[in-house]
Formats: C-alpha cells, sequence, structure tokens
C-alpha cells in the first residue's frame, strides 16, 4: 500500500523555484492502477517522483510530509532499497539505458544486484515469453524504434519483479501500434496483481485498465475518480478541464462508413481520411490506418477494423 501524507515539495537547492506539489493526501490500495492526469506543469511527474524516491535523494528541493511504501518512509530509506520494490519507466526510455544491446539491457537490473547467473536467465526467459520480446533480443538498442526501446525499458524493470511500476508518460513519443503494444504490457502487470502508477496526458488507452483517475492542477489534487465517475464525464468536461480525448469512438460517431478509398466523411469539425489499407489475420477482417483531424481539439490516428464491412472496433490513438 502506499500512502502519501501532507506531501508538499519545492524544486531547487535554496527553494527559489515555484512549489512541485502542496499537500498532498493520497492512498493507493495493492494492485490497482492509477493514472495521474492534468495539464502540463499540474504536478504529475513530480508526484511519480516521490513515490519511486527520486525526490528527495536526486532531485535537490525542500519536501515536508511522509511518503510510505508498505510501512516503510521512502524518504529517509536509500534509492537503491526502494528500487526493489518500486520500477520506473520514463518518457525517454533512452535516460535509463545502461548498455547497447539490448539482452545485457534487460538483465542489468539482476546483474546489478548481483542475482546467480541461473536466476538471472530464468527470469529473462519468462520476460521474453511474457512481453514477447523474441524478436528483440540481441539487438543495438540504436536501431530499434520508439516503441521498441520502450519494450526494452519495460522489459528491465519488469524482470526485477517489483510490486510497484510508476511510468511518467510513457505514451508520449509513441505511434499508435506501439501504444497499443504499451497497454498489453500495462495489462499484464495488472494481471499479475502489480500496482502501477501512470502520470499521463494521452488517456485513451488506459480505458478499461485504469481504476483511478487523480485530477491534478497547480500541484494539487482536485479530484480522486474512479473509472467510472471518469467515464460518465463528458468529453466536454474533460476538455474544460484540459485533458485529452477518452472515449474515442465519440468522435467517429457521425461518420459514414465506406470500404471505398478516399473520404468517409465530412462532418464540420472531423475529416477522415483512409491512409493505408492492410490485410487482416483472421475472419476476413482488414484494417484501414485513418487520421482524424478535429478542427477544435484534437488531432488523432486510429485503426479502425472492419469486418465484412461492419464497423466493429477502434484500435490506435491520438497524436
Amino acid at each position: 500500500m502506499i500512502k502519501i501524507d501532507h506531501a508538499t515539495f519545492t524544486y531547487g537547492e535554496n527553494n527559489e523555484y515555484s512549489v512541485g506539489i502542496r499537500d498532498i493526501d493520497l492512498e493507493i490500495e495493492d494492485g490497482q492502477v492509477i493514472v495521474l492526469c492534468g495539464e502540463s506543469g499540474c504536478g504529475k511527474t513530480t508526484l511519480t517522483r516521490m513515490i519511486n524516491g527520486l525526490i528527495p535523494h536526486y532531485y535537490e528541493g525542500k519536501l515536508t510530509g511522509e511518503i510510505w511504501i508498505n510501512g516503510i518512509n521512502v524518504s529517509q530509506q536509500p534509492l537503491y532499497d526502494t528500487a526493489k520494490i518500486v520500477g520506473s519507466v520514463f518518457q525517454n526510455p533512452r535516460s535509463q539505458f545502461f548498455n547497447v544491446d539490448t539482452t545485457s539491457e534487460i538483465t542489468f537490473g539482476c546483474e546489478n544486484l548481483g542475482m546467480p547467473k541461473e536466476e538471472i536467465k530464468d527470469r529473462l526467459q519468462a520476460t521474453i515469453q511474457e512481453l514477447h520480446l523474441k524478436k528483440l533480443i540481441g539487438r543495438n538498442i540504436f536501431q530499434l524504434s520508439g516503441g521498441e526501446k520502450q519494450k526494452i525499458a519495460c522489459a528491465g524493470v519488469s524482470i526485477m519483479k517489483p510490486d510497484i511500476f510508476v511510468l511518467d508518460e510513457p505514451s508520449s513519443n509513441l505511434d499508435a501500434a506501439s501504444i497499443m503494444d504499451l497497454r498489453r504490457i500495462i495489462a499484464h502487470w495488472k494481471e499479475q496483481g502489480k500496482t502501477i502508477i501512470i502520470s499521463e496526458h494521452r488517456l485513451y488507452y488506459l480505458r478499461g485498465l485504469a481504476d483511478r483517475f487523480i485530477y491534478m492542477k497547480e500541484g494539487q489534487i482536485i479530484q480522486d475518480y474512479s473509472a467510472t465517475e471518469f467515464e460518465n464525464l463528458t468529453e466536454e468536461k474533460r476538455g474544460e478541464m484540459g485533458l485529452r480525448a477518452y472515449v474515442l469512438e465519440n468522435l467517429l460517431k457521425a461518420a459514414i462508413v465506406d470500404l471505398g478509398d478516399g473520404v468517409l466523411s465530412r462532418e464540420p469539425k472531423i475529416l477522415l481520411y483512409v491512409q493505408r489499407i492492410a490485410e487482416a489475420r483472421a475472419r476476413k477482417a482488414f484494417y484501414r490506418r485513418v487520421q482524424i483531424v478535429h478542427t477544435q481539439r484534437h488531432a488523432a490516428a486510429l485503426e479502425v477494423e472492419y469486418v465484412h464491412g461492419l464497423f466493429l472496433a477502434v484500435r490506435a490513438g491520438e497524436y
């Protein structure tokens, strides 16, 4: 269990900068998926840094209040001890790499803790199978795509078997397909009963995974929504809160499904153009890469699945 008790943090050696977060009270039960959302600068990332111990052990500033994980005050224990129970995936995966090849990078944490060689091998094989990484093993990290780098970063954390995963805007540099891969990884961790805290601007891919949405503004928690409560908010309300689209299907309600090439719909606010058609895997399904341009707020890329001409599902996501 994570308990944050009246925590305030101000960045800067002499507190010369603005407050990162103010008087945060938060409890997170084991096994929950928590999404921290809000506009840039609202304190999402600062909150994740308190949970993984980077505050106060790496970032300079003044911390008041307490952060407890499983009954331990993480601000009072060494960072390497916190790292055994809290795994972190950063916005830019390159910032956490220590090796050139993917295999060494995945096993780096286990080797750093001095685990037996056979145990490391067993953990590596299990991680490869669980996260479907066979094609990425033994590769040069610098030759990977952004999505592939993110998978390696997730694998390097997953192999450590932490109780808690902290992800800071993990989808920000990913394309639509890679975001869906990220969703599958998060879903796998959830099935394992892990506690997952995600700081995000993109929210749609977490629909159906998140248990709670913590809305932050100006360094404070404004509202703690259950998944149902957040789902029941209108897109207009979420827009007023400075949040991106959550229910992407709403953007397609007016679309006229047409299996021919070209423009699918010419609504005033939404234009859908077929960019690419690819043959599908089963049941004569096939996918079309569709770009959505929303003239007011959103630009998104979706994969729309059709089976025998019927609209079935929205697959990908928002840019």
